[in-house]
This record gives structure tokens, C-alpha cells and sequence, in this order.
């Protein structure tokens, strides 16, 4: 069956427009005005509300619970996750990539599902496990430069060389940017001074952590040439580190840049009352100077993408800080994310395109998914129809992800997703999820841009 949306303000790549759009066999025939619908399409009715490419989440931890999550995901108007991996202790790369393409190849996803290769033993990492994980579609390699009480922190060395292998077959390197070592050493004087309150997890995390590792970062793809996607970025000077790439390009390495939605939306005040356990996450929610170096970044278009960080399963805080004996970090917010940053971008008086494009378009041609994150003939049938003007609060199951957490309830929103479809298939009508069967499949990467 068919779907044509009408009577909307369609977000296409020339701008928005009074216009119809079109999906048939999964794939947007038409865009345009008084667009002829068949006897067998399902006609939507989009007045007053805008109409945007399904969203694509970049940054998202699933595999842990692919149903759930996609499910979320779906009622919140993302209609492509973008998902790490999860390989062994000590395995490579590829097993993992090879476990989560079962997950979805077996029925296990609501929407359409990429693939970022995590990689745990970085400095081990060798050619042949890029390009095998090139081969099985990932369409990046993470590795990290904190965690080394988890044993997964890369050298300096170890990411040279993983940035070298990854370049020879053109995959991007996403970098967890925080300096481990430094904050192993204020971890330690944390625990020796006998610090478990709940600030002490974002003070051993303090910014300059964050921008040392970015600036190392950005060295590194310059030696190497590697594409460099910058997860995360939540300091002032992060993004300035970017923005200066922006204006007058410092170095010969491709950037893009990604901001989370708790990063933009809250600061480390939440710190100050036992609910802020909800909110642990690395990095860490910043001081408020930071948190609006991050919107002016989003807005101007130094940023290139949105992410939720969305956590099926967290982690365990340090034991030698842990605040409670289950004080964990990762929040989960895979259904909140589009609703959340179009409620902030409106209310900041972010232009709607640009908005889109952080939540789609951006994400999307980071990862080289060509398909999606527009709406334009030819492309996926991946749609949300966004009331602007409607308002309400967000609720403990507002979006059922399976985590047992829901740190935005009772947080206001303003603009409300009344339809999803993606690749043609009803998710959501009316507002309200479609009990449709989970058909999302691999998202086919095709050429970088």
C-alpha cells in the first residue's frame, strides 16, 4: 500500500515548502503539490504541521535489546539507528558486527539499523580487522581513549595505527574523546580523599579532558588522513576545536562533529540532588558556559549531528567513587531525542531545516547512508509529520525502550509527532504506535560524502 501526506510543510533539501509527498513500494515517488493519490494509498492529512525526514540516531547502544529499543525508537520519529556493536572481552571487531547483522537480519528491529564496529583491544587492532569489518558493512570503527579501568583505552600509538588501517579502505574513526589518564589520576586522589558524592563522577571528568583528547584526535587524522567523527562534544572548547575547521580548514582530515541531546539540554546542576544518579554519562554533563557554547555550535552549523547516546544496559561507576552501590552511567533516550531537540531548537528559534538536519540529513551523510536522512524522490520512505504547536509532558512511559529508566518524565515538551513511516510502513498513526511487525533491515552504506 501507498502513503501520501498532505496539506503539510514539507522539509526538503531546497527548504520547506507547501507540498505532498509521495511513498510507494517504500521509496518516495514525488514530492509536490496536489499530488494524485491511488485507490490503495493511505492518505494522511498534515495540516498545521511540518513534515521531516525520519530521524537517524548516530549514536545509540541497542544490541543489548534491539526489539525494545527499536520499538522507542520508532514512537519517537527515528526511523534509523545507527548502532555500536558489542564484541567480546577479547575479540576483535568483526564477531561483534557479525552477532548484531543476526539481530536484525533475523526480525529482531522495528526501523532500519547501520552499524559503528566497536573496537575493545585497540591497540591490537591489525588491517586485516578493518577491512573484514568493511567487508560485513560496518560503516565505522570506535575505539576509545578513556576507560582504561574497563582495558579498552587506545595509545596515542594504537589509534595512529587504527586511523592508518581505517583510511586505506575509507571508513570513518569515531573517538571517544576524554584523556583516560588524567582521569585515572583524579580518580585516584578522589578515592584516597574518600569522595563518593555525586558530583565527584563529573569533576574527575572535568573539560580539559575532553578537549586535550580532541586536539590529539584531530593531530592524529591529520597524520593519517582518516576520516575523524567526533562523538559526544559537550566544552566549550570541543567545539571551538571545530569550529576552527569550520572557518579555515587547519588540517587536511575530513571532521564531522556530534552533539547528544542531555548535552544540550542540561547542565551539571542536576548533579546537586540524588535524581541526578538518572543522568550519569560519559562525558559528563558540563557547567552551564559550556552547555551554551554547545547551542551556539548546534546552530551555526559547526556541528553536523544529533545524537541520544541511548544505553540499553549501563555501566557500573567506578567502584572506588561510586556514590551507591548501583550508581551506573549511560541514560536511556532513544525515543526522546527527536521530540526533545525540536522542542529546544523551537524554542531557541532554530530554523526547522537546520533542526532536520541535525536529526537526519547530518547523521546520515556522516555514515555515508544515501538513501536517507531527505525527503526527495528516490529516497526511502523514512517520514514524520511534527505538530509544532502541540503540548505536553513527558511521561515515565512515554517511550517503552525496556531499560526500566525514563529521565526526562515530567519534562514539558512542546510539538508532538502525530505520524512515522518508515520505507512505507505505518509505525505510527495519530500519535499512537501501529502494532506493525519489526521489519527493519540492514541500512545499505554506499559512498562517504
Amino acid at each position: 500500500m501507498g502513503v501520501i501526506i498532505r496539506g503539510g510543510t514539507v522539509v526538503a533539501p531546497e527548504g520547506a515548502l507547501a507540498a505532498d509527498v509521495r511513498v510507494v513500494d517504500g521509496v518516495i515517488s514525488a514530492v509536490g503539490e496536489d499530488l494524485p493519490a491511488e485507490g490503495s494509498d493511505e492518505v494522511v492529512d498534515a495540516a498545521g504541521c511540518y513534515v521531516l525526514p525520519g530521524g537517524v540516531d548516530p549514536h545509540c547502544h541497542v544490541m543489548a535489546d534491539l526489539p525494545a529499543a527499536s520499538r522507542a525508537a520508532a514512537l519517537g520519529g527515528t526511523t534509523t539507528l545507527l548502532s555500536f556493536t558489542s564484541p567480546g572481552e577479547d575479540e576483535p571487531p568483526a564477531p561483534g558486527v557479525r552477532a548484531a547483522r543476526r539481530l536484525v537480519e533475523e526480525g529482531g528491529s522495528m526501523v532500519d539499523v547501520g552499524l559503528h564496529a566497536a573496537c575493545y583491544r585497540p591497540d591490537e587492532l591489525t588491517g586485516a580487522d578493518v577491512e573484514e569489518v568493511a567487508r560485513l558493512g560496518a560503516d565505522a570503527i570506535k575505539v576509545f581513549l578513556a576507560y582504561p579501568e574497563l582495558g579498552i583505552m587506545a595509545s596515542g600509538g594504537g589509534l595512529l595505527r587504527a586511523m592508518t588501517h581505517a583510511a586505506r579502505v575509507g571508513l570513518p574513526v569515531q573517538v571517544h574523546g576524554e584523556d583516560g589518564e588524567i582521569i585515572e589520576a583524579l580518580v585516584e586522589r578522589a578515592a584516597a580523599a574518600g569522595r563518593r558524592d555525586l558530583p565527584v563522577f563529573a569533576e574527575v571528568r572535568p573539560a580539559v579532558t575532553e578537549e586535550l583528547a580532541v586536539d590529539r584526535v584531530l593531530a592524529i587524522a591529520d597524520l593519517t588522513g582518516a576520516r575523524c567523527y567526533l562523538p559526544h562534544l559537550s566544552t566549550e572548547g570541543a567545539v571551538e576545536a571545530v569550529r576552527r575547521r569550520r572557518a579555515g580548514g587547519t588540517g587536511p582530515a575530513a571532521v564531522t562533529a556530534e552533539v547528544c541531546v542531555h548535552h544540550a539540554l542540561l547542565d551539571d546542576g542536576e548533579y546537586q540532588v540524588p535524581a541526578g544518579e538518572g543522568f550519569l554519562v560519559a562525558p559528563p554533563l558540563r557547567p552551564r558556559r559550556h552547555v551554551e557554547a554547545v547551542a551556539r555550535a548546534l546552530a551555526d552549523g559547526t556541528i553536523d549531528a544529533v545524537g541520544s547516546d541511548h544505553s540499553q544496559h549501563p555501566t557500573p561507576v567506578d567502584g572506588r567513587i561510586a556514590s551507591s552501590a548501583s550508581a551506573s552511567y549511560g541514560i536511556p533516550g532513544i525515543g526522546a531525542r527527536l521530540p526533545l531537540f525540536l522542542s529546544w531548537g523551537q524554542a531557541r528559534g532554530i530554523p526547522v531545516e537546520r533542526m532536520a538536519h541535525l536529526l537526519a540529513t547530518g547523521p546520515a551523510r556522516a555514515f555515508g547512508y544515501g538513501t536517507k536522512g531527505a525527503l526527495a524522490p528516490g529516497m526511502d520512505g523514512d517520514i514524520v509529520v511534527w505538530d509544532p504547536a502541540a503540548r505536553w509532558t513527558i511521561t515515565a512511559d512515554a517511550f517503552p525502550d525496556g531499560t526500566g529508566r525514563a529521565p526526562y518524565a515530567g519534562r514539558p515538551v512542546t510539538g508532538r509527532i502525530r505520524f512515522v513511516c518508515g520505507r512505507g510502513r505505518v509505525l505510527v498513526r495519530d500519535g499512537e504506535p501501529v502494532d506493525a511487525r519489526p521489519e527493519g533491515r540492514l541500512a545499505p552504506r554506499g559512498p562517504l560524502r
